[in-house]
C-alpha cells in the first residue's frame, strides 16, 4: 500500500507554514468527491489545484491504520434554510455531533452534490456564509454529510436562495436601552492582541454600548452582544450626541463639550473637552487633511470647533448662526449641516465656505457615494421633510423632495445610499434620483452606519435595526 502525507489547512483560511503539522497515512477509503470543485475562497478548506483536491478531500476521510470503513449518515442534513444577503447567503441546518458536512452549490435553479464542477465547501458548521457570490442572482443548494470515513449519507432536496444588495430589508432587534441613542461607530480594534470588528454605540446619559460585529447573529441582529462600557470616568453622565472613530480610538462627543475616548469601546477616559462656553454640541468629525489628522465638532449658534490631537481645540470663526446638527467627512472634504439648510464645506475643518442649499429645511446627515455608473459619484445631504441635495463637487447643489415628508436623520454609503430617520424610517437610492421607502419597524432612527455586507441603524429609545 502506498502511503501519503498530507497537512491539514488551517481553519479560516490560514496557512501555517510554520508550525508542525501532524502528518497521517492514508489508507484505501470508497469515499471520492475529487471531480467536484472547491471554489469558495473563505471555506474552512480551500484547494484549487486538482491534485491537491484529492489530497484534501482523502484528508478528511483517512484513519490512521487501516481499519473498516464507517458507516454512512442515514439521514441528509435536516431543516436547510438559506438566507439572502448582499454577496451572500447564510445556510442554517439543524447539526448533529460527530458528523462532516458538505455544501454544493451553483447559480441557478438545479445542483447534484459532488458532480463535475460543482463548487463545494467542506468540514461546515451551521450558520454558514457562503460569500464571494453575484448579486440578483439565484442559486441552488443542496447538502450532505460523511461519518468519519464513511460514504456520503443522503442528500437534502434542493433549496433555492438569491442574493441582493442590502438596505431593502429590515430587522429590528430589542430596545437596546432606554436612553435616546444619538450616535454609531465601527472599527477594528485589538481585542486581548486579537483584532476585532467592533460597533459602538452612544446615547444619552452617558450611554456607551459596545458589540462585536457578527453577520449571522439574529438576537441580538448584527453582534454577537451589545454590553455596557466596563469602566468610564467617574460619575460621567454627560448626553453623548455622536462618537466617530480615527482608526486608532473611538471618540465621543457630550452635549455639554465633553470628549470621551477608548481603544477597546469597552474603557473610556477623558479628553480635553471642546470650549464650548455653555453652547449645546452636536456632532463630531474626523479626516486626514494633507498633513494632518483633523478633530471638528459643531454645535449650536454656528459654533465649530477644530482639534489636530484631542488634546488643543481652536474655535473657528462663526459663518452661519444657524445651529449645525452635523458634521462629516464624507470624502476629502468636511461637511457641516444645520437649521435653516445651513450648509458649509472645508478642505481642512478651520477653512469654511458657505454652499448655497435651496432650502429653508434643517439639513441633518451627509454621505458620499458612487452611486449606479450612470448616476457617478455624489455627495448626498438628508434633512427634514423630506429634502434630499445632491452635489457632484461638494460645490453646487441640487434640490430633490422625497413625494413623502420623512423627516431624515442620518445617511451613509455601503453599496447604495440609505438614509434613516423619524417614524421607522428608511429610504435608498441606487442613482441619488429614485428613493424607495424601506420600513424598519423599528422605531425613530437617528444614526446609521455601513458594515460587511449589513447596514446597521441606532435611535430613539434604544432602538436599533440591521439590514443585510
Amino acid at each position: 500500500m502506498q502511503s501519503l502525507a498530507f497537512g491539514p489547512r488551517e481553519r479560516h483560511g490560514s496557512i501555517s507554514g510554520r508550525i508542525p503539522l501532524r502528518f497521517v497515512t492514508l489508507c484505501e477509503t470508497r469515499f471520492d468527491y475529487s471531480s467536484a470543485t472547491p471554489l469558495y475562497i473563505e471555506g474552512n478548506f480551500q484547494v484549487s489545484h486538482p491534485t491537491l483536491r484529492v489530497m484534501a478531500l482523502a484528508s478528511l476521510v483517512a484513519i490512521v491504520g487501516c481499519h473498516r470503513q464507517a458507516d454512512a449518515p442515514g439521514d441528509a442534513p435536516g431543516n436547510l434554510q438559506v438566507e439572502s444577503g448582499e454577496g451572500r447567503v447564510t445556510l442554517r441546518w439543524d447539526q448533529q455531533p460527530g458528523l462532516t458536512y458538505w455544501i454544493f452549490f451553483q447559480a441557478g435553479a438545479s445542483v447534484t452534490a459532488a458532480a463535475p464542477g460543482v463548487p463545494l465547501i467542506f468540514d461546515v458548521q451551521s450558520p454558514r456564509v457562503v460569500a464571494g457570490l453575484a448579486n440578483d442572482t439565484q442559486y441552488a443548494f443542496v447538502m450532505n454529510a460523511t461519518n468519519q470515513d464513511s460514504k456520503a449519507g443522503p442528500s437534502t432536496p434542493v433549496v433555492l436562495g438569491s442574493t441582493q444588495l442590502a438596505g431593502k430589508i429590515w430587522t429590528p432587534g430589542v430596545p437596546l436601552a432606554p436612553q435616546n441613542l444619538n450616535g454609531l461607530a465601527f472599527s477594528t480594534v485589538l481585542v486581548s492582541g486579537i483584532s476585532t470588528a467592533r460597533l459602538v454605540a452612544v446615547g444619552n446619559a452617558g450611554t456607551l454600548l459596545a458589540g462585536d460585529y457578527n453577520y449571522t447573529s439574529t438576537s441580538p441582529p448584527g453582534v454577537t452582544a451589545w454590553t455596557q462600557a466596563t469602566s468610564v470616568p467617574n460619575g460621567f453622565v454627560s448626553n453623548l450626541s455622536a462618537v466617530t472613530s480615527d482608526l486608532s480610538r473611538f471618540i465621543a462627543l457630550g452635549t455639554d463639550g465633553s470628549i470621551v475616548t477608548s481603544t477597546d469601546g469597552n474603557t473610556w477616559t477623558s479628553a480635553a473637552p471642546v470650549p464650548n462656553t455653555g453652547t449645546r454640541m452636536n456632532s463630531l468629525a474626523f479626516g486626514l487633511v494633507p498633513g494632518n489628522p483633523a478633530y471638528v465638532a459643531v454645535g449650536d449658534g454656528g459654533k465649530m470647533f477644530t482639534s489636530t490631537d484631542l488634546v488643543t481645540w481652536a474655535a473657528v470663526v462663526p459663518l452661519t448662526g444657524s445651529d449645525l446638527y452635523n458634521v462629516s467627512f464624507p470624502k476629502d472634504t468636511f461637511v457641516a449641516t444645520g437649521a435653516g439648510g445651513a450648509l458649509l464645506t472645508s478642505p481642512d475643518g478651520s477653512t469654511w465656505t458657505v454652499r448655497t442649499s435651496n432650502t429653508p429645511n434643517a439639513l441633518r446627515g451627509t454621505a458620499f457615494g458612487t452611486g449606479s455608473t450612470a448616476a457617478g459619484a455624489s455627495y448626498v445631504v438628508v434633512g427634514d421633510a423630506g429634502t434630499i441635495l445632491t452635489s457632484s463637487d461638494g460645490t453646487t447643489w441640487n434640490l430633490t423632495t422625497l413625494s413623502s415628508p420623512q423627516y431624515l436623520r442620518g445617511i451613509t454609503f455601503g453599496s447604495r445610499f440609505v438614509a434613516v430617520g423619524q417614524g421607522s424610517t428608511v429610504v435608498y437610492s441606487d442613482d441619488t434620483i429614485k428613493w424607495v421607502q424601506a420600513p424598519s419597524n423599528s422605531g425613530d432612527l437617528a444614526a446609521i452606519l455601513f458594515t460587511p455586507a449589513m447596514y446597521v441603524a441606532v435611535g430613539a429609545s434604544g432602538a436599533n435595526a440591521v439590514s443585510k
